[in-house]
């Protein structure tokens, strides 16, 4: 049998593209993941963080149509932990203070909500954190939420299969064949024809492009999060500190996650240290400290790593690598936010509904660029 299309990489992204594939028309489309579950790598080991700050335009308009792809996979579930509307709360002190004032005209047009926030109103909203040193300003996005990638895909996955869609779990794809009317996909002992493919597989995007001949500006750098047992109850929203880059997301009435283990060089997404290392655990836990007296009787539960995909303008590579090839990948650590949208984004344009020439994979050779955070203020 050859599909209409055949999608390699069940995250996101990739179910994200299953579901508008099937849902824009296409007669047989064939979904590929090498994993058991779905979203089980870059996408699960994320915060889950969506938040109106980024700072690109399309990328601003990325996140709200995500939010609405979001919101629309919650509620076909009634599943409440697909999205968690719990505001996000921005720290900044010196120079950074600057970064969140300039953000307030471009947020005012954009009609996003947020309040500018002293550290005395910081105190008395968030009696949590304690130690806030003076100086410190924090700008409150209400809207900004959690979301559970691994929920989202499940739900969109499970609702294409109902209208058509063929999910491959647990098969890895080894080899690419571009040929005149097909491409050739060999994964677990067999072969998969399809009109079209879209390599939508994360960091691992780059390794299995170039078995068909390819290959992308694209490098894969180790982020790390960790899992943090309070001694007492919390009430904290998702906080952001600018000025270490670590970010907080309650898990729990007496759990956060707490992530600033960004290790900015190139690491083999088949071979890679998947737990956090020390140095990552002892600063976590030192930043903490610095915020809340919580951090005095808080205890490790568990720390891990994942890996983002980093290009040279922090922008998706998303599109044709030759006519019946496609690509979507690029998160920069901010994948879970843009997502869905980019997802839908990438299958419109791998069969021929939609074009963004301007994140064609193509435009950048590949050369050892400088990786840098995408979640940013500027």
């Amino acid at each position: 049998m050859t599909y209409d299309v055949a999608i390699v990489g069940g995250g996101v992204w990739g179910s994200a593209a299953a579901q508008e594939a099937v849902r824009a028309g296409a007669k047989s489309v064939l979904l590929i993941e090498k994993n058991i579950g779905l979203a089980h790598e870059s996408s699960a080991k994320s915060g889950g963080i969506l938040t109106d700050l980024l700072w690109h335009p399309e990328d601003q308009g990325l996140v709200s149509r995500s939010r609405a792809l979001y919101r629309d996979a919650s509620e076909l579930a009634g599943d409440a932990s697909v999205v968690r509307p719990l505001g996000q709360l921005t720290l900044a002190e010196g120079e950074y203070v600057d970064q969140l004032h300039r953000r307030e005209a471009d947020l005012r047009v954009r009609g996003v909500r947020f309040e500018m926030l002293d550290k005395d109103e910081i105190r008395r909203r968030y009696p949590n954190l304690d130690r806030l040193r003076d100086g410190t300003s924090g700008m409150w996005t209400p809207d900004d939420w959690v979301v559970n990638p691994t929920a989202f895909s499940q739900v969109v996955v499970n609702r294409a299969r109902e209208n058509g869609l063929v999910l491959r779990a647990g098969c890895r794809v080894e080899r690419i064949e571009v040929e005149e009317r097909r491409v050739v996909l060999e994964a677990g002992g067999e072969r998969f024809e399809a009109a079209r493919v879209l390599i939508s597989a994360g960091t691992w995007s780059r390794k299995l492009v170039r078995t068909a001949g390819f290959d992308i500006a694209l490098r894969p750098y180790r982020v790390q999060l960790s899992s943090l047992q309070l001694a007492q109850a919390h009430e904290l929203p998702i906080v952001w500190h600018l000025s270490t880059d670590v970010y907080m997301v309650p898990e729990g009435p007496e759990n956060i996650l707490a992530g600033d283990g960004t290790r900015l060089w190139e690491h083999d997404p088949d071979d890679y240290q998947q737990t956090g290392d020390d140095e990552f655990q002892m600063n976590i836990a030192e930043r903490l400290l610095d915020l809340s007296s919580l951090g005095d009787r808080a205890g490790l539960r568990s720390s891990w790593a994942g890996l983002g995909g980093a290009t040279p303008d922090r922008r998706p590579l998303l599109g044709p690598l030759a006519d019946r090839l496609f690509t979507a990948c690029g998160d920069n650590g901010i994948g879970v936010m843009r997502g869905p949208a980019v997802g839908e984004l990438a299958a419109r344009v791998a069969l021929g509904l939609s074009e963004a020439p301007h994140l064609r994979p193509d435009r950048f050779p590949y050369t050892d660029f400088e990786i840098r955070p995408g979640f940013t203020l500027e």
